[in-house]
């Protein structure tokens, strides 16, 4: 059974450095994040979350090993935990709130070197669909919601996290203009691409509801990038089955109650928060093949993913949905 992954304070964090066997640090980024925010953890080694292919470190497994990012769910920190978990590595721990936090605490911080842990030996995470050994699918589940996130935690608890909506462009013709075996068929394309695409960036796809998906991430920092290979990978599926239909996605980000619903015999877990309802209504802001996300969204992607950040416009000021009218914050467009 793979072992808890610890979630620690940046005072815990900074204990155990000072001891005889520190732990092994894990700066998890992307490559343009690295430029944008020059500074590490002492003795942080880089893991590039935009290598090809994704290399973890091949160290003795009874190491410990602690990951750390930019994102303040501790998305991608997260991802790369428990891709280290699933490879053997006994003691796994993420720092909370990340490179952010530490500074906020007033700890020390160097350079970034991307050529610390040149003498580590490394090993390659196979991509999704491999077999044998470590693999992309595998190295996610348990889940971020069931397992990672909520591990040993009384619920209902709060917690920061972000939320996809994906929706199918124009079903109801789809549906209405083909056999249902086809649109069942056509329908199971674009879900199967969805349900990859929130696995490999450490999501869970809390709900399938007919035409959309809703999805989680434990940050921004997974939930845009998921987005636009969602938008990529729908795009080449489209090229073997043309009716497959577009989609519209949209992304926000903050606390959300998590507990469970349902009677003594079926429970399952409940995400309750604006942003769940800011989400949705956003995602009619989109056009067919566009991402919509919040402002709060975008300030982050712009120190997790600058790249990313650079593809988003100002959407024009709308009136605001019904319901949310006192909520409804700036939106961009890619």
């Amino acid at each position: 059974m793979p072992h808890p992954i610890a979630r620690l304070t940046s005072d815990a964090l900074q204990a155990q450095l000072q001891t005889q066997q520190p732990p092994l640090l894990l700066d998890i980024r992307r490559r343009a994040a690295f430029a944008h925010v020059p500074l590490r953890l002492p003795g942080g080694i880089p893991l590039l979350l935009d290598a090809e292919p994704i290399r973890i470190p091949d160290a003795e497994r009874m190491r410990p090993v602690v990951t750390y990012c930019l994102c303040s769910g501790e998305a991608s920190s997260l991802r790369v935990a428990q891709w280290l978990v699933e490879a053997g590595y006994e003691s796994v721990g993420v720092l909370a709130g990340g490179l952010p936090e530490w500074r906020r605490a007033g700890y020390e911080t160097q350079a970034v070197d991307l050529s610390a842990g040149a003498a580590l030996a490394w090993q390659d995470l196979p991509g999704p669909g491999s077999h044998g050994g470590l693999d992309a699918h595998s190295a996610l589940v348990p889940l971020v919601a069931e397992q990672t996130l909520l591990a040993g935690v009384t619920l209902p608890v709060r917690r920061e996290m972000a939320v996809l909506f994906i929706d199918m462009v124009d079903s109801t013709r789809l549906i209405m203009n083909t056999s249902a075996e086809r649109a069942l068929s056509l329908v199971q394309t674009f879900m199967a691409a969805v349900t990859e695409i929130a696995l490999h960036h450490c999501g869970d796809v809390h709900d399938f509801a007919g035409d959309g998906a809703l999805l989680y991430f434990a940050g921004a920092g997974e939930a845009v990038p998921a987005a636009f290979a969602l938008r990529e990978r729908l795009a080449l599926a489209r090229l073997d089955e043309p009716e497959l239909p577009e989609a519209r996605i949209s992304v926000a980000s903050g606390p959300l109650l998590i507990g469970r619903i349902g009677g003594a015999h079926r429970q399952g877990l409940s995400f309750l928060g604006p942003c769940v309802n800011i989400a949705a209504r956003s995602q009619t802001q989109a056009p067919p093949g566009g991402i919509v996300i919040t402002d709060d969204v975008y300030r982050e992607t712009e120190s997790t993913d600058p790249d990313l950040a650079g593809c988003f416009k100002p959407l024009p000021t709308t009136r605001p949905p019904k319901g949310i009218e006192t909520q409804m914050p700036a939106l961009y467009l890619a």
